[in-house]
């Protein structure tokens, strides 16, 4: 099993018990449709979480793609698979994440920066998205982002 494997395989057992440069390049650029996401994996939740899943993705972005400022139902686990991404929460200052690096997005926080850091080269990423069963993986951000 190689070190992508395994991380893959430690998000999906964490979740157990998814382009500009930050977000004034957000306003400037517009918003490209949802990135690809290829299912790697769902896996219902029991005991205290009976009732979500957690779901493992790969997410693809292609090079200088921009996805709008979006939420997800639950906690959200990331890791850089390929390339490099901008990331920011909550209209924070977006960081720079390269190949190996993870990102973690709370419960209510809105995913203000997602983007491909790179405009000549295709960026990827795992994500364990934990959410209640049944509803959207992502959805539009209709909250103000919370605050840290």
């Amino acid at each position: 099993m190689d070190r992508r494997e395994l991380l893959q395989v430690g998000l999906t057992a964490i979740a157990g018990t998814a382009i500009g440069t930050d977000a004034h390049a957000t306003s400037q650029a517009p918003a490209a449709p949802a990135s690809p996401s290829k299912p790697l994996g769902v896996h219902p939740l029991s005991g205290p979480f009976e009732g979500w899943t957690g779901t493992l993705l790969e997410v693809n972005y292609a090079p200088g793609q921009v996805s709008a400022s979006h939420q997800h139902p639950g906690p959200t686990f990331g890791y850089v698979v390929r390339g490099s991404i901008k990331w920011a929460i909550d209209g924070q200052p977006a960081k720079t994440l390269t190949a190996g690096q993870t990102f973690f997005e709370p419960l209510g926080s809105v995913h203000s920066t997602s983007a491909n850091a790179s405009a000549t080269e295709p960026a990827v990423i795992s994500v364990v998205i934990v959410g209640k069963t049944g509803e959207p993986l992502s959805k539009p951000a209709t909250a103000t982002p919370r605050t840290p």
